[in-house]
């Protein structure tokens, strides 16, 4: 709202002044001197919205405003201030009038120096001219005829020519803001505006009193000065005012012909007014025109010579610039990269493009810059956002614009590109073009990217050893503890049995040599994995297959692999046969009821279990103990591997498991584990019945015999799964076996197990 309080100003006042000219009522003194009061009150209270520093020429402003009202009051109301007396002239009316100009006058300088501190020369000489050229005409019209009048004292010519020549004045001030640098707001058009009307008023007023005609107030020439009051008023409201003083930055013409027909018209006034007064047959003021005619020619003549260029110089400039232009060139075009200059946004134009375009990317200058989106289509388009996003961070000014990103060649293959460029500003300081290099960084890159592999490999590779030392040092603390816990036992008690006088009863003794072969079994069993873990992983241990009650070793192993701190329960169907490794086998259960006596709390039930699978058996080992991690069930299977339980209470070397999944895989099997239902962990293992590599023995009798090794005693056995023999736990009985005479072993109550070969 604020900014429409000049036009509300204007339109009231023209309003007022229309009323004023129509209405006979209306047409007083006062209501025109209301008018005429509205501006400097409007000026003073439009000067509270600028700095204090930037008041002065609007407060002058006022100041010759107010004057201006002054003298109408002292002049219309001559008679009433002095007692019926005529108004003389000159009158003390005109000091007001008169002083009215260096007020104005001394206001628009000031503004006129704080637009161009340093001095706007040329403005200077092209406002003269134009004052000369009009003062030529205002003394042929105006002035001349009043300074001839004979019947008027020097006192009445010299104020009469005085209006003219300080309208004159300001005319000139108003010119040379005109024609200065810097951009003119629009307080700056309307205070020109109300200057114009001033003048045109003033000059029209003093050419009709040259002519001898007495002006009656008919309010004509009222309302051109009531223009001047209304219009000067509008430009302090107006909320350009209070840029009308900044400085400004000297700037190239923008219609130096129009200025030129300016400056000529302006030359030529003195001649043209020197011919009009020999046309109308009136004399000819010789000197008076000579000398504005010789001032005008020294300022153009001034002017000129700053505008002139001296050719030989012009064209050492020229030959110059286009010896810097082929050194630039080629400067550029040596550059192994692309120099380019373009402009803004997505539709700007290539307007410089090097030739290592075609080095680059295998396209021709010509075909680059073909069209504006040639290269952002062939910018891979999870690149593209970042690169165009880089060129708008360097329009919005945010400093010099880099960024990488990956563009496809004339062949098809991807080049990287680091791209750098600043903005080229015009004189406004607004960026218009885009300068900028492309380098080509696409082994730089590779080179990077094989050296972040590199670097990847040895962190890899730095982990694995890290890892294996760890896990070094733990398999020889459990390989210490394993054999140093056997043996510290063995020890005590064959010490004890060594030194027995014949106290210890023979129940004592008895256990003692239970307790002794139990940890030499233990010790048999460490050494016994280690050997058979060196053996795979050098390929020669070979699984010896013979047909075999599954179950029937399970129970045998379970009864020599419980400790008495866990339950353990076997379920089988019965007799489950297959063709497998029996010493191998036997480990496997082994390292899995082990295993899962020695990561389980005490009392931890485990189940066993014993199934025909597809073609070979299945066997599984339950608990009810925390379960395996998903990142671990892996790679526990791997060798040194233990999960995360600390066991303190007997640790492991971490090579059972890891021993359980190479048997497997020996028989053509695998080995895994997972989530047990109702919680804990469920470890399978499934064996097939031939191992898909193998190749059938020529000799049928070599399968029926195998050496195994259990717990440390060795046996040789020839099994007859044909004979079930009933006896209790631990009986031994005689039966027929194809009319042989074996030894049979029945380890469960609740399974029926094979025959034994001859003892």
């Amino acid at each position: 709202m604020k900014s429409r309080v000049w036009l509300a100003y204007l339109a009231g006042g023209y309003a007022l002044l229309a009323l004023w000219e129509l209405v006979p009522a209306l047409k007083i003194g006062p209501v025109f001197n209301v008018i005429a009061l509205s501006s400097p009150v409007a000026i003073v209270l439009s000067v509270r919205r600028i700095p204090r520093e930037q008041r002065r020429p609007w407060y002058l402003f006022a100041l010759g405003q107010t004057l201006f009202v002054a003298g109408d009051i002292i002049t219309y109301n001559y008679p009433k201030f002095f007692g019926g007396a005529e108004l003389p002239f000159p009158s003390i009316g005109d000091v007001p009038y008169l002083a009215v100009y260096p007020c104005l006058i001394a206001g628009l300088l000031i503004i006129a120096r704080r637009r161009t501190p340093g001095g706007d020369r040329e403005s200077l000489i092209d406002s003269l001219i134009v004052a000369i050229g009009i003062g030529a005409l205002a003394w042929v019209f105006v002035m001349s005829p009043t300074a001839r009048d004979t019947t008027s004292t020097w006192l009445q010519r010299i104020v009469s020519m005085a209006y003219p020549f300080m309208d004159l004045m300001l005319l000139t001030v108003v010119v040379r803001l005109a024609l200065g640098a810097g951009e003119r707001p629009a307080a700056f058009y309307l205070m020109a505006a109300a200057a114009g009307s001033l003048f045109a008023t003033d000059f029209v007023y003093a050419f009709i009193s040259a002519q001898g005609i007495v002006y009656n107030q008919s309010g004509f020439l009222e309302a051109g000065w009531a223009s001047f009051y209304l219009i000067w008023g509008a430009a302090a409201l107006h909320p350009s005012m209070r840029f009308l003083d900044e400085p400004a930055e000297p700037r190239e013409l923008l219609r130096p012909r129009r200025r030129l027909y300016i400056l000529a018209g302006a030359s030529l006034m003195a001649p043209a007014a020197e011919l009009i007064q020999a046309l109308r047959g009136d004399p000819v003021d010789v000197p008076v025109l000579a000398g504005c005619a010789t001032l005008l020619f020294v300022l153009v003549l001034s002017r000129l010579n700053g505008l002139m260029v001296d050719i030989s110089e012009h064209r050492r400039t020229e030959r110059r610039l286009r010896e810097a232009e082929t050194k630039y060139r080629s400067l550029v075009e040596g550059l192994p990269a692309v120099v380019y200059i373009a402009e803004f946004g997505a539709e700007g134009a290539w307007r410089y493009v090097s030739p290592q375009i075609e080095s680059v990317l295998g396209f021709s200058r010509e075909e680059f810059m073909s069209g504006a989106t040639f290269w952002r289509e062939r910018i891979l388009p999870q690149d593209r956002e970042q690169a165009l996003a880089a060129e708008l961070q360097l329009l919005n000014g945010e400093g010099k614009m880099q960024c990488e990103y990956r563009i496809r060649g004339v062949d098809g293959r991807e080049i990287w590109i680091r791209e750098e460029a600043e903005a080229l500003e015009d004189e406004q300081g607004r960026p218009v073009f885009l300068q900028g290099v492309m380098y080509d960084v696409t082994e730089q890159k590779l080179a990077e990217e094989r050296l972040r592999q590199a670097l990847e490999t040895e962190k890899e590779a730095t982990r694995r050893l890290t890892a294996l030392h760890e896990m070094q040092n733990s398999f020889l603390q459990a390989v210490s503890h394993d054999l140093r816990t056997p043996l510290t036992s063995i020890l005590g008690n064959a010490l004890t049995l060594e030194h027995n006088s014949g106290t210890l009863s023979p129940e004592d003794q008895k256990d003692l040599i239970g307790r002794t072969a139990a940890n030499a079994r233990k010790l048999h069993r460490l050494l016994t994995n280690l050997l058979d873990l060196d053996r795979m992983s050098r390929g020669s241990l070979e699984p010896d297959r013979v047909e075999v009650d599954v179950a029937h070793l399970a129970a045998s192993v379970i009864a020599e692999a419980r400790d008495g701190t866990h339950p353990v329960e076997l379920t089988t169907p019965g007799p489950v046969f297959a063709r497998v490794d029996v010493a191998q086998t036997e480990r496997i259960i082994e390292n899995l009821v082990t295993n899962a006596i020695r990561y389980t709390p005490p009392s931890t039930p485990i189940w066993v279990r014993v199934a025909e699978h597809e073609d070979g058996v299945l066997l599984v080992v339950d608990d009810a103990g925390p379960g395996v991690r998903q990142d671990l069930k892996l790679a526990i299977f791997e060798p040194f591997r233990q999960g995360d339980e600390t066991v303190t209470h007997s640790p492991g070397v971490g090579i059972g498991l890891s021993l359980v999944a190479r048997f497997a895989q020996l028989h053509g099997g695998r080995a895994w584990v997972e989530d047990r239902e109702g919680g804990g962990a469920s470890f399978r293992v499934y064996l097939p019945n031939r191992t898909p590599e193998a190749t059938p023995s020529s000799d049928s009798t070599s399968s029926d015999l195998s050496r195994t090794f259990a717990y440390g005693l060795p046996r040789r056995q020839r099994l007859c799964p044909d004979r079930p023999i009933s006896a209790a736990w631990g009986e031994r009985g005689t039966g027929g076996c194809g009319g042989a005479a074996v030894r049979c072993w029945r380890r469960s109550a609740s399974a029926t197990f094979g025959c034994c070969g001859p003892g």
